[in-house]
């Protein structure tokens, strides 16, 4: 039956490569629009011939050297997307052709056992910081694998992996929906996984069999639609649905929640007891469609805030910790940075929860704080989750974090001692 299941998996992938093959053009458009280029080593830069290149790399031909450099630095940002005059997806293309680069350097076996120990390694850097700062009622409900017979739901909240890390913004989330009087079920963490740190190692049918069983999962709930906060899930059920949903299934939308408090933004006015009075502005990024302006007009409704725009690289990556190309991280956090100081903003708000975790701590040496735009709507709301990710990063002090912290852990049935040296990595990497 496993092998069935990655034969189809791989049948689908390579529809997906034909398709992309039949429709390009070679106009290299998407190359020109492309942010990361200039943090390539490219010798060759002529578009037309680097997105043939592309092309020949997802059909296992040899390509010239600067389709695989383009290659390595895509970051996803989306603006290829809409600089493709035709039906072709260029993320989605390049993401392709890394797959048939590792495949074609790498065994299958060794990818397969690399993806495994990663995910076991994230698996436990989850728990550990999920254990650090949450109440082990609560624990338990959002780090437990769930299965059975499910009971009906208007929604799943499905949250992904990595937000566990930072649960005050999971908690602020799921108060929101509370208020709002959602019928949902939440879903998330290493067992409900959409599959991508699999699949990002080369592991293509073993993600797309994670990524699958997770959308089963979300379906037998019969939901109406699935609720995401995670940029990458968001993408992978979208971009990518073919590799885990047989053609003639029915499709399952995926709404990004900043979608659905765009289109539930009444009910959500109606939400707010009290002025939140800040100059703020917002950390963004492209490639989730329509997450930007969603979560500034969200924001514009919160009484007493002002919202100001900065000049900043929103078009480098989806999100911060992805973000690898040698330099543009730095380049991004300066302009960001410097932007909202001569802003004079009072706070800094991030979107995702990993640009949260790779951004809190430099509120050191900033003048301003760094929030999540959630805990700003609790704030609105009455109430607020201690950001306590943020708090640890600023102790700089791991004796001092499991001091204050040590009893929760091991409340939640961890013991502080061993896992001290993996905590000072996550904590402080």
């Amino acid at each position: 039956m496993a092998s069935e299941v990655e034969s189809s998996v791989r049948e689908r992938f390579e529809e997906r490569i034909a398709r992309i093959t039949e429709a390009c053009t070679f106009c290299g458009k998407c190359f020109e629009a492309c942010p990361m280029t200039p943090f390539a080593d490219l010798k060759e830069t002529e578009p037309e011939a680097i997105v043939r290149g592309v092309i020949d790399i997802i059909n296992g031909r040899p390509h010239i050297s600067g389709a695989a450099l383009w290659t390595e630095v895509c970051e996803k940002s989306g603006l290829c997307i809409e600089a493709c005059p035709e039906d072709v997806n260029p993320r989605e293309m390049l993401s392709y052709a890394k797959l048939k680069i590792q495949g074609a350097s790498n065994d299958k076996e060794e990818m397969s056992g690399h993806s495994r120990d990663y995910f076991k390694l994230l698996s436990r850097t989850i728990r550990l910081m999920a254990g650090l700062q949450l109440e082990p009622e609560q624990f338990k409900r959002l780090t437990a694998v769930k299965g059975g017979k499910k009971h009906k739901a208007d929604a799943v909240f499905y949250f992904g992996c990595n937000i566990l890390q930072t649960p005050h913004i999971l908690l602020s989330c799921m108060d929101v929906f509370d208020r709002m009087g959602l019928n949902y079920e939440v879903a998330g963490g290493v067992g409900h996984c959409c599959g991508i740190n699999h699949i990002r190692r080369g592991d293509l049918e073993g993600g797309a069999a994670m990524g699958r069983r997770s959308l089963e999962h979300f379906r037998a709930y019969e939901p109406e639609k699935v609720i995401t906060f995670c940029p990458t899930c968001q993408m992978q059920y979208s971009d990518f649905i073919s590799l885990y949903s047989e053609p003639r299934e029915p499709v399952l939308p995926f709404v990004h929640i900043t979608r659905y408090l765009i289109d539930n933004l009444e009910a959500l006015r109606t939400l707010y007891v009290r002025p939140v009075e800040k100059r703020v502005a917002v950390h963004l990024h492209g490639g989730t469609d329509g997450v930007e302006e969603n979560v500034v007009k969200i924001l514009r409704t919160v009484p007493g805030l002002e919202v100001v725009d900065v000049d900043q690289h929103a078009d480098y990556a989806y999100q911060c910790p992805t973000l690898k190309a040698p330099g543009a991280k730095e380049e991004l956090r300066e302009k960001l940075f410097s932007s909202a100081r001569a802003a004079g903003v009072d706070s800094l708000l991030t979107v995702y929860h990993g640009c949260h975790r790779d951004l809190c701590g430099e509120e050191a040496d900033q003048p301003f704080e760094i929030e999540n735009f959630m805990t700003i709507l609790g704030q609105a709301m009455g109430f607020e989750y201690p950001d306590r990710v943020k708090t640890f990063k600023l102790y700089e002090d791991m004796d001092r974090v499991l001091a204050e912290a040590g009893d929760l852990l091991r409340a939640n049935g961890i013991d502080p001692d061993e896992a001290r040296s993996h905590l000072q990595k996550a904590v402080y990497p």
